[in-house]
């Protein structure tokens, strides 16, 4: 590992791992704050260029996955609610519960909630602690790759320009 590394270093590369909670305080936050911070400082330190592709290439994945569960739960619940037919909308209309005779339809929209809603809980479990993780193992100096992250920002450098080994990262 690069025993020069800075301190400032580091901490810029904390702070990329840190400001992907910012979802919670501004939309976009996750992308717009680490890639504006990673865009001013990539070019320091091979340290804050790896943590900084790693960071937006998990919150592009985390993106991405959210966006194809939530295809399919909407496809599902549609699929559901059409197939019980013009009878099924209109009991819309009436004071009784709609799905009475389509209980198959109403326990579909229940076991596509609970399903792909506990999977959204999932990956937001996943995104809290991996992102603490990577900004604790960014402290210490070490090298951090996210889980379940596709390579959306792939390093330029070759392999033998690179300062960071894939022994490094795994070793991490």
């Amino acid at each position: 590992m690069d025993t020069t590394l800075q301190n400032n270093h580091k901490t810029i590369a904390v702070f990329l791992h840190i400001l992907s909670f910012g979802k919670w305080v501004i939309p976009f936050g996750n992308f717009i704050l680490p890639i504006v911070l990673w865009g001013i400082n990539s070019k320091k330190s091979k340290f804050v260029d790896h943590h900084g592709r790693q960071v937006v290439n998990f919150q592009l994945s985390l993106a991405l996955y959210t966006i194809v569960l939530s295809l399919i739960a909407v496809t599902i619940v549609l699929v559901a609610l059409f197939s019980g037919g013009p009878e099924l909308f209109q009991q819309f209309d009436g004071n009784d519960f709609p799905f009475s005779d389509h209980m198959g339809v109403f326990a579909t929209f229940i076991g596509t909630g609970i399903i792909i809603g506990g999977a959204l809980l999932l990956l937001a479990i996943v995104d809290v602690i991996y992102s603490i993780k990577g900004a604790v193992d960014a402290n210490d100096g070490s090298y951090f790759k996210y889980p379940l992250t596709i390579s959306f920002l792939k390093n330029t450098d070759t392999e033998e320009d690179s300062e960071i080994t894939e022994e490094e990262i795994n070793n991490a």
